[in-house]
This record gives C-alpha cells, structure tokens and sequence, in this order.
C-alpha cells in the first residue's frame, strides 16, 4: 500500500503542525522528572518500614523458638518422657512445662507433643489436655528437615490446624490458620531422639506487624516462604487460587543477582517491577523461617501524583487541542467514509447474517482492515463448528467427573459384612457376596455414559443383595421393573445413590423392620416413572421445601453449581440431579418429585423422557 493512500499519512501530517512538538516536550519532561523523584522516594520509606517489619517478624520467630527451649530448661523433662503414661507425676510436670511454652507466647493455639521413649501422645488445645498411646508421632509433626541431618527446629508455612490426629473435642470447633514450628527432641549431648514437639501459632502478631505496612485499599502486602507458599496476604488470610498463581509468577521472576524472589539470600533487599506494580521485597535473617516479605504498589498509587500534575500542565496545551479538533473534523468528513460503509456491514453481521460479502474499493487502512475482517469472519464461521465440537467433549469430561464419586462408607460396611461371614466360615455365602461386589464395582468404573434401566436395575438388585445381607430380616425389598421401560436409556449410577439415602438417612434408625420398594412404569408414550418408597423418618418439612427448590429442573452448568451449597449435605442426590440435567434431551428435561407418605416414610418418583 503507498503511503500516500495512508490516512494515518494525513493524520501526523495534520497533528504534528498544530501541537505535537510543545505539548510533549513541555508535559514528558515535566512528568518524567517528577515521576522518577517519587518513584525513589518512596522506594526509601518503603524499604525502611519493610526492613523494620522483618526485623520483628524475625524477633517473634526466634521468642517462639526461645520459649519451646522450656523442655532442655526443665531438668525433669526429658527424664519424664520416658516415664508416660504410668507416672501420674510425670505427666503433670510435663504439662505443666508445656504450658510454660503456652504461657510464654500469647498467640499458642495448641501444643503437640509425641514421645518415641513412651509411644505417648499429648495435645493442649485450650482448655483440656488429651492422650493417648501410638507406636509413631502423627506423619504431619515429622515433615520438614528431620532425618536428612538437618535443623531441629522449623516452622512450617501457614496451613489450616488439625487435631493431629485426636478427635475433635467439639463440633464447634472449626480449623483455622496457623504456622507451626517444630522441634525435635533430643537427649542432649547424645545425638538420641527422644520425641518431638509442635506449636501452632495463630495469626495475631503476624497481621498486627503486617497490617501497618501498607494501605489495604491501594496495595497488597505478603510473606511468601522458599517454596512460594503464602504464609500470609494483606486482605485475606487465605488466598484465592488466582491470587495464588499471581504470586507464584511474582516469586518466580529473576533479580538483579540473577535469583529469583523465593530463593533470594538471607537478609537480601531490594525490589523490581512487574505487571504494572513496583514489588519491594526484605528476606528474614531468621535461622528457622525462610520468608520473605513483598509489598505490591500499583504504579497507578506510586505515580498518583506526578499524574495529578501532569493534568494541571495538560491545561496549556487546550488552545492547541481546540486546533486539533478543528483538523480531525475535517479529516473525518473527508476520509472516513469507508469505515461507516465498514461499520453497515458490521451491523449486518451482528443482526445475524454471518455470511453477508464485504466489499470496500478503498485502497488505505480501512480498506486493508475490511479484507482482513472479512478472512475473519470466515474463520469465525470454521470455528463455531469447532465449538460446538469442543462443548460436546466437555460435557462428556464433565459426566465422567460427576460420575467418578464412590461411596466409601458402604463400601466399608459391605466388606465388614462380608468378612463376619468370613469368620463364621459360611464360605459359599461370602463368595456369593464377593462375586456381587466385583459386579458392583467393574459397573461403577465403566466407561459408558448412559445404560439402561434393565442394567441399573440390576446394579441396584446387586447393592440390595448386600444390605439385605447387613440387616437380615430387618429389611424388605420389593423390585418391580415393567418390562416396556427396561430398555429407556439412563445415566449410570442413577438408582444407587438415591437407594442408599434411606440406609444413610433412615436404616439405622428404624425401629422396627426396614422396608424398600422400587418400580419402573409407562405413563405415556414418551415418559416413564421410576418410583422408589421406603418406610423410614419422614422429612422435616422445611428441608422438603429446600429440596423440591433444588430438584427443580436447572437450564445451565451455572445455574446448577449456584445451588452446591444448598445441596452440601446431599452429595449422592446431587450426583443424580446433575448427570440427569447434563443427559437430558433437549427441552425434555427430567424431573424428580420427592414426598413424605402419610402413614409414615417417603416417596421418591423419577420421571423420564423415553423417546420418540
């Protein structure tokens, strides 16, 4: 194309005389000169508050590691060790040394001490002390440095609490955030371990010196460890999976002595700049946790105000814009009539007609951009088959998922059947009962999408083999399948989950003897109903309602996940509403009706599109 057809030819030739040269040399300078001062003082008072903040990070991680010396203070500690759980003194004067330790660091939430002298395991978590014997310290408490020769002691990054393996003392009571430092016990001077000992700590000290380093509203501060793990982040405690990646790519980037940010030197400083942010990192000098700490300001707040003075010096160059806008009018009458013919066919295509012919004789860029449009259109037609082509393999991938959810509790219980049999020697029955089992389990894991009723049926009658074998005569079943609607196809693993809800919800508990009926109907030509009732508790009726809300038919992926949180406490249940709505025939969606019978029990019917 000739230069001389170009109009950004004419465009510069126009600008450049009425105002290019004076409006840039007089607001550049201005905004560079004062962009690079606030750009290094900030840097300065940056570095000292960021060096100030890792200094009492590193304090508080030593006091934490000073105060869980307590046990080599203790003359009787290490001796005590070896005298759990028998010596009713002994496990008083180690609690109350672990409660030193406690006493010593307000921000304890719980302390866990293993001996591997006693096999004897302590947790304080306020207010009671728990023990209990094991042969091995919980695996958690032993990940880190020990046996490869390196420290006793370490802190390990944030993470949500546990129990460590004890029972939870309440309900109530619900993980939180926390950093633990362990250390291995050892019986000093011999190289002899005698136990190991871990402290959580919560977040208090660690938001407190944190949270004044920063303006939560314009920029974002963190301590990362050496493996780009979050030990915390300014507005929120734990990070959302997209921050998390974010920051991996930040820790990632290479400095000034070519390492990068996670495996930066102890007590190395410094900053750089990335993805539209300065980013001004303090490595601790501490000798049990590798962090770091970055704060992120978006050069949008670091050069806020070398942008408000740059506006103030734009104001000089108006006289020149008015110029400006005189010579684009006209330019715009006179040379910018192809692209309103360009934006016609533009709306034609966005009234639908994807085919319309682009035609422009221009020879400048709005020309080039119509031929280059119109090759695009016709990619843009290749790939929408491509798509509906992609849509079809996700909704598979997304059906196998759905479909990959095992029940391992009735799995626990049959087996447990089974081997009571086992040990009665009636052997022909367990066999039969295997021989069931591995029925249930090569349909569970085959590839097909969809069966039919006749095979769920008999996966159903194989799963009510074994809890009939678990309950005895305390459950009936009746099974009543009519033969037209064996054949209508289904999504696998259809009836199981909505039998085993009476034995999660209503088996257990039933008083007298247990009773299960499924049955299978024609209503219409293209309809059938799948009925299931059982005789255990009825719902409460507020629950009824929440889940007659949730089992209405949904028209997206993304309607369906909205209701996850209603439907928590029902996975099996969900599995089916899901995979129903992922296979249903277009515009024949399939629907579940669930009710409480008045003579006590409930009522589950599942309703079917046939086909033609």
């Amino acid at each position: 194309m000739s230069k001389y057809y170009s109009i950004r030819s004419k465009l510069i030739a126009f600008m450049l005389i009425a105002t290019t040269i004076p409006l840039l040399a007089s607001i550049s300078m201005t905004f560079i000169q004062t962009k690079t001062a606030l750009r290094e003082q900030a840097l300065e008072e940056n570095k000292r508050l960021i060096y100030q903040a890792s200094t009492n990070l590193n304090n508080y991680v030593d006091n934490v590691a000073r105060a869980s010396l307590a046990i080599y203070n203790d003359p009787t500690f290490l001796r005590n060790l070896a005298k759990l759980p028998g010596d009713y003194r002994a496990v008083a004067e180690v609690y109350t040394t672990l409660q030193t330790i406690r006493a010593a660091v307000p921000d304890v939430f719980q302390l866990y001490l293993h001996s591997f002298v006693s096999n004897q395991s302590t947790l304080i978590t306020n207010p009671f002390p728990k023990r209990e014997e094991r042969k091995q310290a919980y695996s958690d408490s032993l990940h880190g440095k020990t046996g490869d020769g390196g420290s006793d002691i370490w802190v390990e990054s944030a993470h949500m609490s546990h129990t460590y393996g004890f029972k939870a003392a309440s309900p109530d009571d619900s993980p939180r955030t926390v950093i633990t430092l362990h250390r291995i016990i050892r019986d000093i001077p011999s190289p002899e371990r005698l136990g190991v000992l871990a402290i959580d700590l919560n977040m208090n000290s660690i938001v407190a010196i944190c949270s004044r380093l920063y303006d939560p509203a314009k920029e974002q501060i963190y301590v990362v460890d050496g493996q780009n793990r979050i030990v915390y982040q300014g507005r929120t405690e734990i990070q959302a999976d997209n921050e998390a990646g974010h920051l991996q790519q930040v820790a990632g980037s290479t400095l000034e002595d070519g390492r990068n940010l996670a495996g930066s030197a102890r007590n190395a400083a410094g900053h750089f700049e990335q993805d539209q942010s300065m980013y001004i990192y303090q490595q601790l000098g501490s000798n049990y946790a590798d962090w770091t700490i970055v704060k992120q300001i978006p050069n949008e707040t670091l050069y806020a105000r070398a942008t408000a003075l740059t506006w103030n010096n734009a104001m000089i160059a108006i006289a020149a814009l008015i110029l400006v806008i005189m010579a684009t009018l006209f330019i715009s009458i006179r040379i910018t009539g192809p692209l309103k013919q360009l934006m016609r066919y533009m709306n034609q295509i966005q009234a639908g007609r994807l085919h319309v012919d682009i035609r422009l004789s221009s020879r400048d860029e709005f020309g080039v951009l119509a031929r280059h449009f119109r090759d695009m259109m016709d990619t843009v037609n290749n790939l929408i088959l491509r798509e509906y082509q992609l849509e079809l393999a996700n909704k598979t991938n997304q059906l196998k998922a759905l479909q990959a959810q095992i029940n391992p509790h009735f799995l626990y219980n049959t087996l447990q059947s089974i081997g009571t049999l086992a040990l009665q020697q009636q052997g022909k029955r367990a066999y039969t009962l295997l021989s069931s089992l591995s029925k249930m389990l090569r349909y569970s894991m085959r590839d097909q999408t969809c069966v039919t009723l006749r095979e769920e049926a008999e996966h159903a009658r194989l799963y009510l083999e074994l809890q009939q074998e678990r309950f005895g005569e305390r459950l009936e079943v009746h099974m009543d399948f009519a033969e037209d609607t064996l054949s209508v196809q289904m999504p696998r693993m259809t009836l199981q989950p909505l039998i085993e809800n009476y034995f999660k919800h209503g088996a257990d508990v039933q008083p007298g003897k247990g009773y299960i009926s499924i049955t299978s109907r024609q209503v219409d030509k293209h309809w059938i109903v799948i009925e299931l009732i059982n005789n255990g508790p009825v719902i409460p009726e507020y629950k009824l309602i929440e889940i007659r809300e949730w089992l209405q038919p949904q028209e997206t992926e993304s309607s369906m996940s909205s209701q996850d949180s209603a439907m928590s406490e029902s996975i099996g249940l969900r599995n089916v509403v899901r995979r129903l709505a992922l296979n249903a025939h277009p515009g024949m969606p399939a629907r579940i009706e669930i009710d409480n019978l008045e003579a006590g029990g409930v009522k589950l019917q599942v309703k079917l599109y046939a086909g033609e």
